[in-house]
């Protein structure tokens, strides 16, 4: 194949993701994504490095999607309990396919941390300190609302669709 003039890296990312949503991350590689994509290996190669920087990329596309999205829904000048409440409702909005694509990514990196999800979770959550209460029960619903998140996407713990709003409904509930 010869190597195009430029190489477009979100459509690179495009043919990554049609690639890991048909044949999942094991079949994630330069030369699938190529294949995908209609171009050579090696500009692949030469626009990420890694098959660690495609998966982080991929990371980082989908996590500024999803804070995006909880940032339209986040109320002007949010308290922490505001922030809890977008954060169960943003995650109880989360389609299956986007959660399972996420824990796909997280997983295929195991063993390494990833700027990107500790920078998500430090914007919703700070650093997990608990001072008061308040803030230990806020810590508490935020930790089961990333249970049931993991439970249904990543365990396939499977139940009606009504079951998961009665859930999230719950933890809206208790978090007053």
């Amino acid at each position: 194949m010869a190597r195009p003039k430029t190489i477009d890296r979100e459509s690179l990312l495009d043919a990554a993701e049609n690639v890991l949503g048909r044949e999942g991350a094991a079949a994630l590689s330069f030369g699938a994504i190529a294949t995908e994509a209609g171009i050579s290996k090696a500009s692949v190669q030469s626009v990420f490095g890694s098959r660690e920087k495609v998966l982080d990329a991929l990371l980082d596309r989908w996590l500024n999607k999803e804070q995006e999205r909880y940032r339209t829904l986040l109320p002007a000048n949010a308290d922490a309990k505001a922030r809890l409440l977008t954060h169960i409702s943003a995650t109880q909005q989360e389609t299956s396919e986007a959660g399972i694509r996420t824990l796909t990514l997280l997983a295929a990196q195991a063993g390494t941390q990833s700027e990107s999800m500790v920078n998500w979770y430090k914007e919703r959550f700070g650093n997990l300190e608990a001072t008061d209460e308040a803030s230990r029960k806020r810590r508490i619903l935020y930790l089961a609302t990333e249970g049931a998140f993991m439970m249904r996407n990543m365990v396939g713990f499977e139940s009606e669709s009504a079951l998961w709003d009665e859930v999230f409904n719950d933890l809206k509930e208790f978090a007053g």
